[in-house]
């Protein structure tokens, strides 16, 4: 399997939950931590192409350390995890980052694509974090970051989408030279 499509298939393990058991001590049967070694390996093999996949490699190697104690239920962490999940949140905007800047750099075609794409990710991240921080305060703003959590989610589609896609137009690790 190519190193993109690869990712895309680590990054959907981290983002679906298939949760057995009840409340927040449920334990996941596809584990983040796995998803994000898988994103680490398939961009630890793109990183001699470009600094953006060996950012998106480390930052996905700190995503599995972050998420390893989320795994068998956030319950269990109590507060704790609401930060741990802060903290996967910026993994999780690093890597696309990264992934979407190495694209541009290797595929010229592509560029204009991925640096909408890489732009859009960070304004949506952004607008749903201060949302998120806002509706602590108000709840009118509850709503707005619920809104703005299934923008995030049509545009994280998007994202993979674009990755699967390029997938093939990227270079073979095993034929380029380091």
């Amino acid at each position: 399997m190519k190193p993109l499509m690869t990712v895309v298939v680590g990054l959907v393990v981290v983002l679906l939950d298939l949760r057995i058991g009840s409340g927040g001590a449920a334990f996941d049967l596809l584990p983040d931590p796995v998803g994000w070694i898988v994103v680490a390996v398939a961009l630890g093999r793109l990183a001699h192409l470009h600094q953006g996949f060996r950012l998106g490699a480390v930052a996905a190697g700190v995503g599995a350390l972050v998420s390893a104690p989320l795994w068998p239920g956030p319950d269990l962490l109590g507060e704790t995890a609401v930060w741990l999940g802060i903290l996967e949140g910026v993994v999780d905007l690093v890597v696309v980052v990264g992934t979407l800047s190495g694209v541009m750099a290797v595929l010229p075609r592509r560029a204009g694509s991925a640096r909408t794409l890489r732009t859009t990710y960070v304004v949506v991240a952004g607008v749903y974090a201060l949302l998120a921080v806002g509706g602590l305060v108000s709840t009118g703003l509850v709503v707005l970051a619920l809104m703005a959590t299934l923008v995030s989610l049509v545009v994280t589609v998007v994202v993979l989408v674009f990755l699967g896609s390029t997938s093939s137009e990227t270079p073979d690790p095993a034929r380029t030279s380091r």
